[in-house]
């Protein structure tokens, strides 16, 4: 801060620069609003405007910065098909599953979520399926063992066991549904009928055993093979 001094000085100073030019000197108090606040340039004789009461806020309160609203929730799509892929029917299952309806023993069987090796009972003790980080009731509905489940509770008819399958193997799901992974019904035109999943993979041991290739078909009479 200046000292009374050092103002007075100040002041002074500026008397003389309006005196030497021939303009009209200031008095002591506009020479000192002038000192005070050097942003403010007024001509001479000019009577400063103090500014209006009423000026808007430069900034927003904090209570009022409130983040926006997010989006309304709204209904889960449900998988249709794929598009682009071609029409298709699956094979029925069910007509080839020996203990099908499960609902035989499990209907007087207690209900036991518990994950546990299966003992004295007609399933696999244990999962080859997941890398054990899978169980029974993850794919079966516990309350009817008659139905399979996908991972947010619907329940998926034995013979449409792929919407099941293609939650976690979406890449072949979708190679299955165009034609380039598992098998046709009949010949290569008409209509389409495939396959599903578990008519060639166990489910609960889906890997495929390694298996030598088929010989080359015969050669007709009187014709020579190939050369490779």
């Amino acid at each position: 801060m200046l000292s009374w001094r050092a103002a007075a000085a100040s002041c002074a100073a500026v008397v003389g620069l309006f005196l030497v030019s021939g303009l009209t000197a200031p008095t002591v108090s506009e020479a000192w609003a002038a000192k005070a606040d050097p942003a403010v340039s007024m001509a001479p004789g000019a009577v400063p405007v103090a500014p209006p009461a009423s000026a808007a806020a430069t900034h927003k309160p904090l209570r009022e910065n409130q983040p926006p609203a997010g989006p309304q929730p709204a209904e889960p799509v449900i998988f249709g098909a794929y598009p682009g892929a071609p029409a298709f029917s699956v094979v029925a299952r069910k007509p080839q599953l020996v203990l099908y309806p499960c609902s035989q023993c499990h209907k007087v069987l207690p209900l036991n979520r518990q994950p546990r090796a299966l003992v004295a009972a007609p399933h696999v003790a244990s999962l080859a399926h997941g890398g054990g980080r899978t169980w029974c009731l993850d794919c079966h509905v516990a309350e009817d063992r008659d139905w399979l489940r996908t991972v947010d509770g619907r329940r998926v008819d034995f013979d449409q066991s792929q919407l099941v399958c293609g939650q976690c193997h979406g890449a072949r799901h979708r190679d299955w549904s165009f034609g380039g992974h598992g098998k046709r019904v009949a010949n290569w035109q008409g209509e389409r009928q495939i396959y599903a999943c578990t008519h060639c993979h166990d489910p609960h041991a889906p890997a495929l055993a390694p298996r030598a290739p088929s010989p080359p078909p015969p050669v007709r009479a009187g014709l020579q093979p190939a050369r490779t």
